[in-house]
């Protein structure tokens, strides 16, 4: 195992993967090869744009990426969003990415919307409507109401919407967005990485 991290309430599947109560998945990918990214941790803004760019090519969206310390060592979380293949509603999937300068490591989750989907979006639409909606034209109030953070001028995908900002977590606390949110938050103070992965030298960029 290249990482450790609290397995409390989590079932392995199988090596490297687990899945927990909720029916979320969690998966490690180890990269034997220099990461694939197209800018350094330290040039955030040129990373996030990138990662808004191609996420929205794949017919997804980038809901947030920020960085983050794993076991000392820089790296960054995000959370994509991508439309499920046969059924309405998204999957978000957080991650964890730990570059370093020949490899890289990728903890990630699956959060899939459930049963009556749209909930969320449906009041938060509501409340959006009722505070900002009067006397603006519908084209305008789509473009308040949806687009890719850090990159607003990306077209195409499915750009994040206001019901996707972390205050309506605490009102949908069983939405996979607001799960994805927890899981980052409540694992990544318990991840260690082998101390193989933690001498590699330090990525560049």
């Amino acid at each position: 195992m290249s990482i450790r991290f609290d397995q409390t309430g989590w079932e392995q599947l199988q090596p490297g993967a687990y899945r927990n109560s909720d029916g979320d998945i969690a998966e490690l990918h180890v990269f034997d090869i220099p990461p694939n990214l197209a800018a350094p941790l330290e040039d955030l803004d040129a990373l996030r744009r990138d990662t808004v760019a191609r996420t929205a090519a794949s017919g997804g969206g980038l809901i947030e990426l920020d960085p983050v310390t794993l076991h000392g060592l820089p790296a960054f979380q995000q959370i994509v969003k991508l439309p499920l293949p046969d059924r309405p509603g998204v999957a978000y999937i957080p991650s964890f990415t730990l570059p370093r300068a020949d490899r890289s490591l990728v903890f990630k989750f699956l959060c899939v919307e459930q049963g009556v989907t749209g909930m969320r979006d449906t009041v938060a639409l509501d409340r959006f409507m009722a505070e900002h909606g009067k006397g603006r034209p519908p084209e305008e109030m789509m473009r308040y109401w949806a687009q890719h953070p850090y990159a607003p001028e990306v077209q195409g995908g499915l750009p994040r919407n206001w019901s996707e900002d972390p205050w309506w977590d605490q009102h949908f606390p069983d939405h996979p967005l607001s799960r994805a949110r927890r899981l980052l938050h409540g694992l990544a103070p318990t991840i260690e990485v082998h101390p193989a992965f933690h001498s590699a030298p330090p990525w560049r960029g």
